[in-house]
């Protein structure tokens, strides 16, 4: 192997591909990035851990093809401290990879590289979406994810298939997040089996691949979407992430999410959550947040007389009865700065049945459940 390549696009290409590269490896072997140095003047790095692939490729100036393994946090160590604006020339040298950039050379052990995994193939696309659109709804949605990861279940995001709308959706027993997109299936490639890609039904994606994902998303018009029995794919040029699937499903959201309220009260996206955040260094982890939801305003209070009390309020219009909710003020603030507008509305049942959350008119885009805190008493 032997080729030129800009550094800059060298180490975003390395920290890509080491999203995929275990911390803690089960095998040395897996501690490695594999580097493909292709004929048309192409390098491909690409990292793996069973789970996850991730792989990056860029253009550049091949003399020598080749592939080869080498340590990938060491790797993409070197080429991120290397100077910018300048050439990074990659060499087999031997047993090791000879990197220049500038004055600095640098010999690199190499990995075995018969020892490495087959990397993953990628099915046919289910379909397309727009990139930026998944972004933001799945950072909107694996937010709610559980982080526990001995509930294995509600660590993903689910992915519901339709035949315009993309549904993703995640919860982590106290907020259910759901986001709807459109999307565009290709029915060509329907079929059944492991490594066929579907265009209906649910897969369950790990919160942290979606989180991943989104990265590369955000900057890319169209993105491709696989999904098959085991597998979950995104491709946009240059770019491909990988993941297993989890086993299982979400409790059907349909069936959970309240379509009756007593209640409906809309206020200011931003002021509510700075009159929480106001008042939220009084509290402790489990601490209950109470709301006073009047027509003209809501009021946020909480504290003791030991810790401290508080309150704030801020402007709000309210159609049914007044009533007083109290929250976990992370889990309030976790779906509110998910919503993109400046109105949010409040959908409330009662002060012990969860209330449904959504920026108005924006329903079918990005709404929230979230579980109240059921108090014997509220005083303030």
């Amino acid at each position: 192997m032997k080729l030129t390549i800009d550094t800059d696009q060298l180490a975003d290409a390395a920290q890509w591909a080491l999203r995929a590269v275990p911390g803690n490896p089960p095998i040395p072997v897996m501690a490695g990035m594999r580097l493909d140095a292709a004929d048309d003047n192409t390098l491909t790095l690409a990292g793996y851990d069973y789970y996850r692939s991730a792989r990056a490729a860029e253009d550049c100036e091949v003399s020598e093809s080749g592939t080869l393994l080498v340590p990938g946090r060491v790797f993409t160590d070197i080429v991120k401290a290397f100077p910018k604006g300048k050439p990074t020339t990659l060499a087999l040298d031997g047993t090791d990879l000879a990197l220049s950039c500038g004055t600095a050379h640098i010999l690199l052990p190499t990995l075995p590289l018969d020892d490495y995994p087959t990397l993953p193939t990628i099915s046919a696309a289910s379909g397309t979406v727009d990139g930026p659109a998944l972004a933001a709804a799945g950072a909107a949605v694996a937010v709610a994810a559980c982080t526990d990861e001995t509930i294995a279940t509600l660590t993903g995001v689910q992915f519901g298939l339709a035949d315009t709308t993309l549904t993703l959706s995640a919860t982590d027993r106290y907020s259910f997040h759901v986001a709807d997109m459109p999307w565009t299936p290709n029915p060509a490639t329907k079929g059944k089996g492991k490594n066929k890609p579907r265009v209906a039904g649910t897969a369950l994606v790990p919160a942290d691949a979606v989180r991943d994902a989104a990265r590369i998303l955000a900057d890319a018009d169209t993105a491709e979407l696989t999904i098959t029995d085991s597998q979950f794919a995104i491709s946009v040029p240059g770019r491909w992430a990988t993941s297993s699937l989890i086993e299982g499903e979400l409790p059907n959201y349909a069936a959970l999410f309240p379509t009756e309220f007593e209640s409906v009260a809309t206020t200011g996206t931003e002021a509510l959550i700075d009159a929480i955040k106001h008042i939220q260094p009084l509290l402790g982890k489990a601490d209950p947040m109470v709301l006073e939801v009047t027509d003209g305003q809501i009021t946020v209070r909480a504290g003791t007389d030991d810790k401290g009390r508080g309150r704030d309020q801020v402007h709000a219009d309210l159609e049914g009865a007044p009533l007083d909710i109290a929250f976990n003020p992370s889990l309030l603030l976790k779906t509110l700065q998910q919503i993109d507008g400046p109105v949010t509305q409040f959908n409330f049942t009662t002060a012990t049945k969860p209330a449904l959350v959504h920026g108005v008119d924006q329903a079918d885009v990005f709404r929230g459940l979230v579980m109240p805190i059921r108090l014997t008493s509220i005083s303030g």
